[in-house]
């Protein structure tokens, strides 16, 4: 699926110095790609995200808890499965569009979240640290320049309203963690890629920020192919190493990652 973030073009470099030696496996270059987040370093969440769900149309929430506990399993934080909000039945009016607001704030030491207030009739106010949007175009692209938080993607708005991409994410971090993001799936499309959508772009927001072009290794790849999720896991595993800390250097997960064979 197609990313908001900049996939980084990389090559495989030798391990020695981080102790890696010698060993030679072509999903290494695979597994570099995918966690490079900038310059040569990985972002990684430091407390449990909390998601919350926004749709207008049936979702496949058993896939949701699924992937939920998948990711609290690798990376060892104790998320809580997601909030569902259902706006299938809302009554909108003009202030959807004029006093909607999104403002991401400190909780405590090193730990953010984000403020939506839906305005409809009855309004709505949320809290997330990542918001998962399942609605209709029109909503979805007001949902995506609220979120946008100074880095709008004008081009996301155009896929997804043309259609030539099913599902994105995008998060932003600072020196300490990953503190908030957005994951928008477009909710007709059919249920084995609306799962396969939920699968990629949670474990993804996670810290695995690029695809792998045709990996045959992870599912990072934007082929359809059903695959095992052997190798996602362990790269999951080794960015939530207790080592790793948000910007360090991406040798130092690809050496756990390679002692995790």
């Amino acid at each position: 699926m197609r990313k908001v973030i900049n996939v980084l073009t990389a090559v495989a470099v030798g391990l020695a110095s981080w102790g890696v030696g010698s060993v030679a496996a072509d999903d290494l270059e695979d597994a570099r790609v995918i966690v490079t987040a900038k310059s040569n370093t990985v972002k990684k969440w430091h407390y449990p995200p909390r998601f919350v769900v926004v749709h207008d149309q049936p979702v496949d929430q058993p896939a949701f808890a699924e992937v939920t506990d998948f990711i609290a399993a690798a990376t060892g934080l104790p998320i809580e499965q997601p909030t569902f909000v259902n706006l299938t039945d809302a009554t909108f009016d003009p202030r959807f569009y004029t006093a909607s607001r999104y403002s991401p704030r400190k909780t405590e030491s090193g730990q953010m979240t984000s403020d939506l207030l839906i305005a409809q009739k009855e309004d709505l106010q949320l809290s997330a640290n990542i918001f998962v949007f399942m609605v209709s175009p029109p909503l979805a692209s007001h949902f995506i320049a609220l979120t946008a938080y100074g880095r709008y993607t004008g081009n996301l708005t155009r896929s997804y309203v043309q259609g030539s991409g099913p599902c994105y994410f995008k998060v932003l971090s600072n020196g300490e963690s990953i503190h908030f993001g957005t994951i928008l799936i477009a909710p007709t499309i059919d249920p084995q890629m609306q799962k396969a959508c939920i699968y990629e772009e949670m474990v993804q927001a996670m810290g695995l920020m690029n695809d792998a072009q045709d990996s045959p290794f992870f599912t990072f790849d934007n082929l359809a192919e059903e695959k095992p999720r052997d190798y996602d896991q362990r790269l999951l595993e080794a960015l939530y190493d207790p080592r790793i800390r948000n910007g360090d250097e991406v040798d130092q997960v690809l050496n756990i990652y390679a002692s995790l064979r």
